[in-house]
């Protein structure tokens, strides 16, 4: 490795000017790497070798490469963006995978809607009674915790209902624990009055059957389905009021009016004298 000393500064001051033991001369662009390395603060024992080795190399800076990670991104994603090797970024992500994880246990813990009177469930023990109702694989759930652009918490749990992969969403507020959701389906995990779902994430709709009320002091035998009551009294008063009319309409046109059969002899036929 060759020795470089410091010669100069370009009049743009965009580079610096090296120069070898050989007077050959060198230009380096004075960029954000060079500059986060150059105002690192000196101690006794200098530089880490780490910070100092990724500022000078990383397309992205120690605190840009925490940031991106803190947003949601991969090890991996931050790696390729900052042309280092993930064992590197690694050290700068660790703290912050810590945090994430700390937040997704805080939102667990909150309450998962706000409780008119008395304390509301938290929202990890509601949505595991919920997921134990759906017989979802515990080994498919998995709770992240990611902050944006806004600064704003975003939690989300992950997991496979029969063959479909499915995630709710809460936003998240860890001073005040408040939680609100931020799809549908994390309003549907919280409210136990949803109905229940089949593997296709089609709603179960029970199925209502027709029950006969057997007559009461001589009142009408009704037939219930849920809240509708068919009333067979009702049925008949109709029907002997649409015979009257249809005579009252032949006798308007100027015909005979035709004899109109007894009531019995509509319900149980026209009986024939002996």
């Amino acid at each position: 490795m060759t020795d470089l000393r410091l010669v100069a500064v370009t009049p743009s001051r965009g580079h610096l000017v090296l120069e070898d033991d050989a007077s050959h001369q060198f230009r380096l662009p004075i960029d954000e790497r060079l500059a986060n390395a150059l105002r690192h603060p000196r101690s006794k024992t200098g530089p880490q070798p780490g910070q100092l080795e990724i500022a000078v190399d990383s397309q992205l800076t120690p605190r840009e490469i925490q940031a991106r990670i803190r947003s949601g991104r991969s090890i991996e994603e931050v790696a390729a963006a900052a042309g280092i090797a993930t064992e590197r970024v690694e050290r700068y992500a660790a703290p912050v995978l810590a945090e994430r994880e700390h937040v997704a246990d805080q939102a667990r813990r909150a309450p998962a809607r706000r409780a008119s009177g008395g304390n509301a469930p938290e929202l990890g023990e509601l949505v595991a009674a919920r997921l134990d109702q759906q017989r979802v694989a515990a080994d498919t759930v998995q709770w992240e915790a990611w902050r944006g652009d806004d600064d704003r918490w975003t939690v989300q749990l992950s997991y496979r209902a029969g063959t479909r992969d499915r995630a709710a969403q809460w936003t998240f507020d860890p001073r005040g624990r408040v939680l609100a959701p931020a799809n549908d389906e994390a309003r549907w995990l919280v409210d136990e009055s949803s109905p229940a779902r089949a593997e296709d994430g089609s709603p179960v709709v029970p199925v209502r059957r027709l029950a006969s009320v057997p007559a009461v002091d001589g009142a009408a035998g009704r037939a219930e389905d849920g809240d509708q009551v068919y009333d067979h009294e009702a049925d008949e008063a109709r029907e002997r009021e649409r015979v009257e009319q249809q005579g009252a309409r032949q006798v308007a046109r100027g015909g005979r009016r035709p004899a109109v059969p007894s009531w019995d002899d509509i319900m149980f036929g026209t009986r024939r004298p002996d």
